[in-house]
């Protein structure tokens, strides 16, 4: 008989895991077999919390277990290649917490070694499962504001002084935190790639990360998107896209438990929201269906691809910050 259920193995212990690691209990298709911290003591802690079967003395323990199928990787950013690759190295399926990687070369090494051993690969995005993102796409496609023009996207919020986002040596800083959620709005909702971009970074004076980066991409017949992540200003995110017969806009509002996307367009609103664990289930349940032969269990063909299209546009934001120039992609 074929296999029903993907047993799911976390790497992390960090807050992340209460939600994504939460919903893997609630997925139809898995179960949450074990989780990894840095050592025996944090395992057993997060074990315990969340009611997890096996703890591991470490995360290469866990991918020692061969009961495991796949593995949600749930670490601070720079450890994101490492382990990845380690766990397809093991013969573990991968699902990547944002952002896949530090850079494209780390994400095609990533996806090389998912090809290698034949296991699948993904950036784990949980917004592609909120409610509206595809009524959202819809509208910006079926000629509602007729040919979109320009985008502007805000995504902002205060970390707390203790936080990891602070620390540069972790992949620290407001673009790789949340900016990468703009970057990939724009790619989605537009359904193009940016043929140049140019941007501009305020670099905290002590922890020396990004704590306000702001990019522009350009894009085929002059259009253009101007993206802003911020660390120093108070919590909000939107999207507003303006095309030559209307405009589109869309907040997003959250709660600990709740989302909720309001969605204006040309003056008619429109509300969708969901609790916030459920997009976190979907997107667990979609990853295991496309392990176990049901369906692609992703909104892009190739994930891993994907994915490293998602590391180039960040990668030339990045260079374009760092040389104050525009940078072609």
């Amino acid at each position: 008989m074929a296999q029903r259920n993907i047993r799911w193995g976390v790497l992390g212990t960090g807050r992340i895991i209460g939600k994504a690691g939460t919903a893997l209990t609630r997925a139809g298709n898995g179960m949450w077999l074990g989780v990894a911290g840095r050592n025996e003591e944090s395992s057993r802690a997060a074990a315990e919390k969340y009611g997890v079967p096996r703890a591991y003395s470490g995360y290469g323990e866990l991918l020692d277990d061969p009961e495991i199928d796949a593995v949600y990787i749930a670490l601070l950013n720079h450890l994101h290649k490492e382990w990845a690759i380690r766990a397809c190295k093991a013969g573990k399926h991968v699902l990547v917490e944002k952002p896949f990687a530090m850079s494209a070369d780390d994400a095609k090494e990533m996806a090389a070694a998912a090809a290698q051993y034949g296991v699948r690969i993904k950036e784990a995005h949980v917004w592609h499962y909120y409610e509206g993102i595809d009524e959202i796409r819809k509208l910006l496609h079926d000629g509602s504001i007729g040919q979109w023009v320009h985008l502007q996207g805000h995504y902002s919020f205060i970390p707390d002084a203790a936080s990891t986002r602070w620390n540069a040596a972790w992949g620290g800083g407001s673009l790789y935190d949340i900016g990468c959620y703009l970057v990939a709005w724009v790619r989605y909702f537009t359904g193009e790639e940016p043929l140049a971009v140019e941007a501009g970074a305020r670099m905290h004076p002590v922890h020396q990360v990004d704590e306000s980066f702001v990019g522009t991409m350009y894009f085929a017949n002059g259009r253009t998107a101007q993206i802003g992540s911020f660390f120093n200003t108070m919590q909000g995110a939107y999207l507003e896209v303006f095309g030559t017969e209307g405009k589109l806009r869309v907040d997003f509002r959250a709660t600990p438990e709740v989302l909720d996307l309001i969605v204006v367009l040309n003056g008619r609103e429109q509300r969708f929201s969901m609790v916030r664990i459920d997009s976190f289930r979907q997107q667990a349940e979609h990853f295991a269906d496309s392990i176990l032969g049901g369906t692609s269990g992703s909104l892009q063909l190739d994930p891993a691809q994907e994915a490293i299209r998602q590391a180039v546009v960040m990668d030339a934001l990045q260079e374009a910050a760092a040389k104050k120039s525009r940078i072609s992609l």
